[in-house]
């Protein structure tokens, strides 16, 4: 060891203050080379005599500890931990082997003790960490994410990731980078938590407007001419199908001599007009699925013959009614992605069931509306049927013809709208029981009411009361 000495220069003893002043420049300006090594050298003092210390020390280095008095012996608790090497009696070499705790005992030539060192040997920290958590700090921006890592041999790295990041799939992207980083998933300790709104409501309207036109109109001539016994004519031309309706007039006419004429008159003009409007509402946590379903489910029967002669009738339950189904994902720019299965149906009177139905996935913001799925439908079809030549003349054709004339239109349009929402006290929503009461015995039966009539309440405020354009529509 060189030791280094400043001096300093000798001032007159009348100028004591300007000498302090130089003095505590000069030591801050160049500070001595033992204060620099102070953590690699330790010096007992006498008045620390059979003390206490803690330590720490990194692993592979080594420290010089200065005694007060002669040791004797030396006692270390784990030997496989560190090592301490007497160079004198008074001066010891403290060497870290592997990373763990121990403690060193120096003893004098009475047994008594000198010092107890407390020493922890600290394993170097590995660059895998740091390189890291500088990563997740570049490709994932508005995270604070903090990494510890630890090699194990040579190459393995233990990698725990803790902190905050701003949504579920920057929790995953951070994953999947520490999982480069460290070789296998399962040296990958993520408990990071997610810092921003990760539930999400999702609102479907399904709109439906659906118009139906139809004309029918056919007459069924026959005629009958007999002259005796011979009958010279027989007339019937047959142009109602079973499409036309089963009653209609009938008018027949007849010379009591088997002589007649009768026509079939049918005529039909129908319009129907059907309105759908369904808004399914779920909530689900980010990455999570959710599915809704009001309506029930439809057993459909089919039957199977084995070998042996023997039918196994097998149902199955067709789900009816309005579907949804979606998973919503929160980015860290506030944008939610939607994974969405709609549907709206209903069954027929032919056991059919109509249905409605979006599948689909879109990204949008909190609060905005897309289009997900539109229809406009217009379909007219027109059959006539008419007795050959006989249905060509004008106006008087019109008895030898029959028409069947359908147009449909629909208009349909499905619409989504997620929303990023929190638990609200309880008791403070309002539910559509809140403002549903039946009706007493007394108003069911001189009122003919189902349910209680809302009015005025004690303190002038409507009670279950519309608000907006409310009123008939006469299409």
């Amino acid at each position: 060891m060189t030791r280094h000495t400043t001096k300093l220069p000798r001032l007159p003893a009348r100028r004591p203050l300007l000498a302090a002043l130089l003095a505590a420049a000069l030591a801050g300006a160049a500070p001595l080379p033992g204060a620099l090594a102070a953590d690699s050298q330790l010096t007992v003092a006498a008045t620390a005599y059979g003390a206490t210390r803690n330590l720490e020390l990194e692993l592979n280095k080594s420290m010089i500890v200065d005694l007060p008095a002669g040791v004797a012996e030396v006692i270390v608790s784990q030997p496989n931990i560190a090592a301490a090497i007497m160079r004198t009696r008074t001066r010891a070499i403290i060497q870290g082997i592997t990373g763990g705790d121990t403690n060193v005992f120096f003893l004098d030539d009475n047994g008594r003790t000198i010092q107890v060192l407390d020493l922890r040997v600290i394993e170097e920290p590995s660059q895998v960490g740091n390189a890291l958590e500088a990563a997740l700090a570049r490709v994932i921006p508005g995270s604070r994410i903090k990494v510890e890592s630890v090699t194990l041999g040579q190459s393995t790295n233990r990698v725990v990731l803790t902190g905050t990041v701003l949504s579920s799939e920057d929790r995953d992207r951070a994953m999947a980078v520490a999982v480069q980083f460290a070789g296998s998933p399962d040296n990958v300790a993520n408990i990071v938590d997610v810092a921003g709104a990760q539930q999400v409501m999702l609102q479907v309207t399904v709109s439906e407007v659906k118009r139906d036109v139809a004309k029918q109109f056919g007459i069924n001539l026959g005629a009958v001419f007999n002259v005796g016994t011979t009958n010279l004519l027989q007339f019937a031309n047959g142009l109602l199908t079973d499409a036309f309706p089963l009653t209609g007039l009938d008018v027949g006419i007849g010379d009591g001599r088997g002589n007649a004429v009768n026509a079939a008159i049918r005529a039909l003009e129908g319009r129907g007009a059907l309105r759908v409007l369904a808004q399914p509402t779920l909530t689900a946590i980010s990455g999570e699925p959710a599915k809704f379903l009001a309506g029930g489910e439809m057993p459909y029967y089919t039957y199977e013959d084995d070998d042996n002669g023997n039918r196994t009738r097998t149902v199955l339950f067709k789900p009816y009614g309005v579907e949804l189904s979606f998973t919503p994902v929160v980015k860290s720019t506030g944008v939610i992605a939607l994974k969405v299965d709609t549907s709206v149906s209903e069954p027929k009177a032919d056991w059919s069931i109509s249905k409605r139905q979006a599948s689909t996935s879109v990204e949008l913001p909190s609060g905005m509306t897309l289009a997900i799925g539109g229809l406009l439908e217009e379909r007219t079809s027109q059959k006539i049927n008419q007795f050959p030549l006989l249905g060509d003349i004008p106006i008087l054709g019109a008895l030898f013809r029959s028409r069947d004339y359908q147009t449909e239109q629909t208009e349909l349009v499905i619409l989504v709208t997620p929303y990023l929402v929190s638990p609200s006290p309880a008791n403070t929503v309002a539910v559509p029981t809140d403002y549903s009461t039946m009706a007493s015995d007394a108003e069911s039966i001189f009122l003919g009411a189902i349910e209680r009539r809302y009015g005025v309440g004690a303190n002038g405020d409507m009670r279950g009361s519309l608000s907006g354009s409310v009123g008939f529509v006469l299409d």
